[in-house]
C-alpha cells in the first residue's frame, strides 16, 4: 500500500466521517442505500463488533466496508464452509476509478483471511454497474440471484 493510504479497523470517532462518506453515495448510479440505511446505529454496530474498516487517504475516510456474520444470508447455499460477509462497501465518488475500491478490497480480503475465515460473500444490486465490475475483476464468482428489501441482487463469493 502506498505511504498515503492507511488501513484500519475504525474506531467510535470515525462514526460520522463514515456516515458522511455512506451518505454523499445516495443517489449515484446503482446506490441502493438511502438516509435510513446505513445509518448510524449500523455503523456503531459494525465498530462495535470490529467489523468496520476504513481506508484513509492521509487523515480523511476515503473508504468503508464491513466484514462480518450476517444471519440473513445462511440462507443461500454459498459452498464455503466458514465465510463472512462484506457489505456496506463505498468509496468516495470522487476517488472512485483510481484503484482504490481494489485496494480497500484487497486489504478487506487480508483481513478476512487473517481472521480465519475462509472465503467472503455479499450481494450487489443487480444495477450497481461499478461494483459489479470490481468484484469480477477481482476474482469473485456470481453465484446467484435473490431479492431482499425490494431489491435485486446477485450472490457474489469468493474463496480465500
Amino acid at each position: 500500500m502506498k505511504n498515503d493510504y492507511s488501513f484500519a479497523l475504525a474506531q467510535m470517532a470515525d462514526v460520522s466521517e463514515v456516515i458522511e462518506l455512506y451518505h454523499s453515495l445516495i443517489g449515484t448510479p446503482g446506490c441502493a442505500w438511502n438516509l435510513d440505511y446505513p445509518d448510524m446505529e449500523t455503523v456503531e454496530s459494525d465498530i462495535e463488533s470490529g467489523s468496520l474498516y476504513i481506508l484513509k487517504y492521509y487523515d480523511k475516510i476515503i473508504a468503508a466496508a464491513a466484514l462480518g456474520i450476517s444471519d440473513e444470508l445462511e440462507k443461500i447455499n454459498w459452498s464455503i464452509k466458514n465465510p463472512c460477509d462484506l457489505a456496506r462497501f463505498g468509496v468516495q465518488a470522487s476517488m472512485q476509478n483510481r484503484g482504490i475500491g481494489t485496494l480497500l478490497l484487497k486489504n478487506v480480503m487480508n483481513a478476512a483471511k487473517e481472521r480465519g475465515f475462509d472465503g467472503i460473500r455479499m450481494l450487489v444490486s443487480k444495477k450497481n454497474l461499478s461494483a459489479l465490475a470490481l468484484y469480477n475483476k477481482n476474482g469473485f464468482i456470481k453465484c446467484g440471484e435473490i431479492v431482499m428489501y425490494g431489491i435485486d441482487f446477485y450472490c457474489y463469493k469468493i474463496a480465500l
